[in-house]
This record gives structure tokens, C-alpha cells and sequence, in this order.
């Protein structure tokens, strides 16, 4: 009797019923071995659940934590940047302002330099007389009867008015200079005629110096403001002195500065 006991195996019933009046039950018998099978399968399926799900959520915050580190980093290099850029941008700034103030300063540079070339200057070292219309003249009228007895051939500088030539009387002992800075273009002394200096200022302006003496100066030679190029003397005491700008004349009395 206990030995059919202890070979007896434990099973469990399950009654599925239904509200229907109609409706049968069913019966479903179920092992203790099987439910234990399931049972276990289960179990093992959660853990198997659990232990998945702790590692996903690990790699999930390991990854969120690079993200925010990357994000934090990526802030960083921001700012840094925007501070290189704000520097560069203040960098240029200066960089362009000291350009403008270069290309400024030589600007001046050239003006001043075309202003130096500009045949400003008076024509002799001393005082001098500028023969005005009215006053050769009268000058002619009154030597008119010495001028008879002298030669015919007697050579005089007379003014170009095509060239707005302006004639000065000096004095023995002064000298004809340059007006401005420039090369000598031109040398021309030959007998019987009145000798000239032309010199080429280098901008646009051209100077000419017309006298009876002897130029003291070579032609291809470069000349300062100033530098003499005819001595007066007592045969020499007039002097033609005409300004050509570009391919017109200028009357000289219109640059020249006169002071005292």
C-alpha cells in the first residue's frame, strides 16, 4: 500500500468554464514535472531578461556619459574658437587700419613729392625786375636813339608770348636757377644766338631758361631746386623763363611764390 503511494504521481487540474449556459467545461491536466519544466523556462527567460536589460542600460549610459563628455568637449573647443576668431577679427582690424594709415601716409608722401616738383621757385638767386609790356616799352622808346648808334645785329631776349614767356632783369652778380627739382633735357649755346636750359620736372612740367650768357650746367644731369644755371653778367642781365604743363604753357607768374 505505501509502495503505491510513493509511485503515485501529483498532477494538477485546470477547469476552463465559459458564462455561457451552453458552453462545456474543459479540463486540462498538467504534470508536476511539466509545470516545474515551464516554470523553470520562465525563470530563466526573466533573468536571461534582466541580465540583458542591465547591460543594455549599462552601454546606454556609458554612451550617454561619452556623449555628454563629448558635448562638454565640443563646447569647450567652441569657445576656444570663437575667442581665436574674435582675436584674428581684432587682429585684421588693426592690420587693415594700419594699411589705410600707410597707404595715407604715402599718399602724402606723393604729394608732397609732386608738390616739390612743382617749378614753384623764383627764376634768380636775388631781386630781379620782371619786364612787363608797358614797361619795355617804354624802356625801347627811351633807347631808341642809342639803340641807332649801336649795331643792328646787337642780340636781345625777347619774350615768347606764345610760350607766356616772362622776361627778369637782374642785376651783375646773381644768378638763373632752377625752379624746382629735375633733369636738364636740354643745353643749347651756340654763337650768334640766346642760349637756353630746358629741364623736365618729371610731371608734366617743363621749365626753360633763356639767356645770353653761358649754361653752367650739362644736359642728362639731375638738379636740385636752386642750382644755378646761367651766371649774370654785365652782357647777360635778362633772362626768359617759360612753364609748359602736359602740352600747354602756364604763365610763370601763376605759380611762382614770391616771399618777404
Amino acid at each position: 500500500m505505501s509502495t503505491d503511494l510513493r509511485k503515485r504521481k501529483i498532477t494538477y487540474t485546470i477547469i476552463l468554464t465559459s458564462d455561457s449556459p451552453a458552453a462545456s467545461h474543459r479540463r486540462m491536466h498538467i504534470r508536476t514535472g511539466a509545470l516545474a519544466v515551464v516554470s523553470f523556462v520562465l525563470f530563466v527567460a526573466v533573468i536571461c531578461y534582466a541580465v540583458y536589460s542591465t547591460i543594455t542600460m549599462g552601454g546606454y549610459v556609458e554612451r550617454s556619459a561619452k556623449q555628454v563628455e563629448q558635448i562638454v568637449q565640443l563646447k569647450e573647443e567652441n569657445e576656444k574658437l570663437a575667442a581665436e576668431n574674435k582675436t584674428l577679427g581684432d587682429r585684421a582690424a588693426s592690420l587693415e587700419e594700419t594699411l589705410e594709415k600707410k597707404e595715407e601716409q604715402e599718399h602724402e608722401l606723393v604729394a608732397a613729392h609732386e608738390e616739390n616738383y612743382i617749378p614753384r621757385g623764383f627764376p634768380m638767386s636775388g631781386a630781379a625786375q620782371i619786364l612787363e609790356e608797358d614797361t619795355a616799352a617804354e624802356a625801347e622808346g627811351e633807347q631808341a636813339e642809342d639803340e641807332q648808334a649801336e649795331d643792328d645785329n646787337t642780340l636781345k631776349v625777347e619774350a615768347k608770348d606764345e610760350w607766356k614767356e616772362r622776361i627778369f632783369v637782374s642785376t651783375e652778380g646773381t644768378k638763373v636757377v632752377a625752379t624746382a627739382p629735375g633733369t636738364i633735357k636740354e643745353v643749347r649755346e651756340a654763337e650768334g644766338e640766346v642760349s637756353y636750359v630746358i629741364i623736365d620736372h618729371g610731371n608734366g612740367y617743363v621749365t626753360t631758361y633763356r639767356n645770353l650768357g653761358s649754361p653752367i650746367v650739362e644736359e642728362g644731369s639731375q638738379v636740385l631746386k636752386g642750382v644755378a644755371l646761367f651766371l649774370v653778367g654785365e652782357d647777360n642781365t635778362e633772362t626768359g623763363y617759360s612753364i609748359r604743363k602736359d602740352d600747354g604753357y602756364v604763365d610763370p607768374l601763376e605759380l611762382i611764390e614770391i616771399k618777404g
